[in-house]
């Protein structure tokens, strides 16, 4: 298998931010928001009332407080095949449907983490490709915390997952990669970059509900490879909706980076995480 460190870790924020060293990445991202209000134009309106309708009615199909409970407990994982003794912290995996009418669902695998998880920032992580598998390669040969041995059969903890300094979702996106699938064919022909943001959204939001404590919580994304296009426009997505909403409907902070200094962890491959500010 060919080194990790052929793998290189492209962790973006929002491309058009002035960023300077000095500044946080918290008071650019308010700053870009702020830049926004009043001038969203009759596309992006039309955009935002477009997602805001599949939440909307997604959630109110079915989705009380007992219900995503329910649901909640139900993606709760008591141990994976061949997992180690003395895990320490929670992990949950599932479906979120995203699209109600072509059944687009969304798989994802949050790792808590060991110690402070209340207290912790949510990371979200994004492999590329197009067509790469977050769980298969993400969590399970980077950046999660347990490596696959060599018997396939087994695993054994990293320790330098980033679920060490933040909570961790692995989402699988778009429609068709890993886990994640459509009811509807065609819906495989058409996961353009933006189509991919708008879902990645509905998946936040739609997953928001189902663990509401992370509502408020600091809100960081990341990505390899090809996910250098997912990240910014995703990120560009959650600052439309809280622009247009004026209110801050996913708490995005910043981005995670790769210098090697601050409050970070080292990954085998070459992987660092800092969460700015």
């Amino acid at each position: 298998m060919k080194s990790l460190s052929l793998y290189f870790l492209l962790l973006v924020s929002v491309a058009a931010l002035p960023l300077h060293a000095s500044a946080s990445q918290e008071a650019r991202l308010r700053e870009f928001t702020s830049s926004r209000r009043g001038s969203v134009s009759s596309t992006d309106t039309f955009r935002v009332r477009n997602i805001a309708d599949r939440v909307a009615g997604s959630l109110s199909a079915g989705s009380s407080v007992s219900d995503q409970s329910s649901m909640k407990a139900a993606d709760k994982i008591t141990a994976l095949p061949g997992q180690p003794e003395g895990v320490d912290f929670d992990q949950y995996g599932g479906y979120v449907t995203v699209d109600e009418e072509n059944g687009r669902a969304l798989f994802y695998y949050l790792v808590e983490s060991p110690s402070g998880a209340s207290e912790k920032p949510l990371v979200l992580c994004l492999n590329g490709g197009p067509g790469c598998s977050s769980l298969g390669f993400g969590a399970m040969q980077e950046l999660g915390p347990f490596r696959v041995a060599e018997d396939n059969k087994t695993l054994s903890r990293n320790i330098n997952a980033w679920n060490n300094v933040a909570n961790v979702i692995f989402l699988e996106s778009p429609a068709g990669v890993g886990f994640s699938y459509s009811n509807t064919s065609s819906d495989y022909d058409l996961s353009g970059d933006e189509r991919t943001a708008d879902d990645a959204y509905v998946f936040l939001v739609k997953w928001l509900e189902r663990f509401p404590e992370y509502k408020d919580r600091a809100f960081y994304i990341s990505g390899e490879s090809f996910a250098g296009h997912y990240v910014p426009e995703l990120a560009a997505t959650i600052l439309l909706h809280n622009t247009y909403n004026n209110r801050t409907i996913v708490n995005l902070q910043g981005n995670g980076r790769e210098p090697v200094s601050g409050r970070e962890e080292e990954h085998p491959g070459g992987h660092r995480l800092r969460l700015d500010p």
